[in-house]
C-alpha cells in the first residue's frame, strides 16, 4: 500500500516520466531517519556469475540505507556479506509501520574493512509498490536537498534565512534581530504550510489555498508524518538549533487553541432587594470584639 493516500498522490503518468529520466540524483539518507533495510543474498559468487543464483534462496542481511534515488539505492552491510553483480534478490524496507518488498538486482558490490556497500537496481512488479517507494524518495529528497537560498518574507524585529529543496519546498527561520535567538520557522511544500513557534509546544498545519478554511484531520495526519520524515533527513547546512527545534516540535502533539475564558457562574441567584450606598457614606466594617480568655 502507498505510504500516503491523500498527499503525494502520484499517478501512472508521473511514475512513467520518472522511469524515463536519464539523470538519477541520489539523496543521502539521514542518520536519524528510521528507515531499515534487509536484503537476501546467496553468498555464492560462482552461482551468481553463472546465472544460477535463485532469488530468495540465500541469507538475509540487515543493513542501513546510505543513499536513495528514483531507480535504486545503496545499502551498507556487514563486511561478511558476499554477492556479485547481477544477482537477483529481494529488498525489504521498513519505515515505522510500513513495509515495502521490492524485487531487485545487485548493480555493484564492494567490500571494505568495516563494511560492505551493495548497490541495487529496483524492479517494480506493481503500481502500488512503485508509488509507495517514490513517496519515500520524495520525503527523503525533500529534506536532504535543502540548500541556502535568498531572503523570504520579512518581519519587523526579526532576521530570517531561507532554504529551498529540489522539489521547490521552502524552509524559513526567523530569529530575534538583537539576540539571534530562534523564534519560529515555516516549511511550505505543495498545498500545505507547517510552522512551529518557541512560544507554543506543537506543530501547526495550515492550507496554502485561499479558499480552504482548514485542513481535514486525515490530511493533517499525513502532513505531520511527512514533516517527521523530512526533518529526519535535513542536511548540516540547516543550523543545528533549527534542526533540533524541528525534531522536538515534530514529536509533540498538535497544538490546540486556548479555551475562551468565561466568568464563573454563581451558585444561586439572590432575590433580596439591592441597597445602593454612595461612596461618601461608606464605612469599613467594625472589627469583632475579642472576648478575653
Amino acid at each position: 500500500m502507498p505510504l500516503f493516500a491523500r498527499i503525494l498522490d502520484f499517478n501512472r503518468d508521473f511514475l512513467s516520466r520518472l522511469r524515463n529520466k536519464r539523470s538519477k540524483p541520489r539523496h543521502r539518507v539521514g542518520a536519524g531517519f528510521p528507515l531499515k533495510a534487509s536484503l537476501n543474498l546467496s553468498g555464492d559468487e560462482a552461482l551468481v556469475r553463472k546465472g544460477k543464483a535463485v532469488r530468495g534462496g540465500g541469507r538475509d542481511w540487515a543493513g542501513r540505507v546510505g543513499d536513495i534515488s528514483n531507480h535504486g539505492l545503496n545499502i551498507v552491510l556487514p563486511p561478511a556479506a558476499t554477492t556479485a553483480r547481477g544477482e537477483p534478490t529481494t529488498l525489504l524496507l521498513t519505515l515505522e509501520n510500513h513495509e515495502l518488498v521490492i524485487p531487485c538486482t545487485v548493480a555493484h558490490f564492494r567490500v571494505y574493512d568495516t563494511h560492505a556497500l551493495c548497490g541495487l537496481r529496483l524492479q517494480f512488479d506493481d503500481f502500488k509498490t512503485e508509488k509507495a517507494y517514490q513517496q519515500l524518495v520524495e520525503a527523503v529528497s525533500m529534506g536532504a536537498s535543502f540548500a541556502p537560498a535568498g531572503p523570504g518574507r520579512s518581519q519587523p524585529g526579526f532576521v530570517h534565512r531561507c532554504w529551498r529543496s529540489a522539489n521547490k519546498s521552502v524552509l524559513t527561520d526567523w530569529r530575534e534581530a538583537n539576540t539571534r535567538a530562534l523564534d519560529h520557522f515555516e516549511l511550505t511544500f505543495g498545498e500545505h504550510l507547517v510552522q512551529g513557534q518557541n512560544s507554543r509546544p506543537g506543530l501547526e498545519v495550515l492550507s496554502r489555498s485561499k479558499t480552504a478554511k482548514s485542513v481535514p484531520p486525515a490530511v493533517e495526519g499525513e502532513v505531520r508524518q511527512l514533516f517527521r520524515w523530512v526533518v529526519g533527513n535535513l542536511p548540516k547546512n540547516v543550523p543545528a538549533d533549527l534542526r533540533e527545534f524541528m525534531t522536538r516540535v515534530a514529536s509533540n502533539p498538535p497544538t490546540t487553541a486556548a479555551a475562551t475564558w468565561r466568568a464563573p457562574v454563581t451558585a444561586r441567584a439572590f432575590t433580596s432587594t439591592t441597597v445602593s450606598v454612595s461612596p461618601s457614606s461608606w464605612q469599613p466594617p467594625k472589627a469583632k470584639t475579642r472576648l478575653p480568655v
